[in-house]
């Protein structure tokens, strides 16, 4: 955790690129491997679970930080 005030955002940068290469390697295989119609659909998908998956990463992120503030302030 950071001594900082704020959202990790070394931890928040490392997450986000774990997502960007999944997302990246997810994509690629589909693009090799499914037919047109269905990569639509599979980009779709993909990018949809990596949206969502950002999204949890920062809102745990947020949640860590108000906990470490509340613990920083005594309550």
């Amino acid at each position: 955790m950071s001594s900082d005030d704020g959202i990790d955002a070394a931890r928040f940068g490392r997450l986000l690129l774990l997502i960007g290469f999944v997302t990246a390697v997810s994509l690629l295989t589909s693009a090799q491997v499914l037919p047109g119609d269905l990569f639509s659909v599979a980009v779709v998908a993909i990018g949809s679970v990596a949206l969502v998956t950002a999204i949890i990463g920062f809102l745990i992120a947020a949640g860590a930080t108000y906990d470490d503030q509340v613990k920083a302030s005594g309550r």
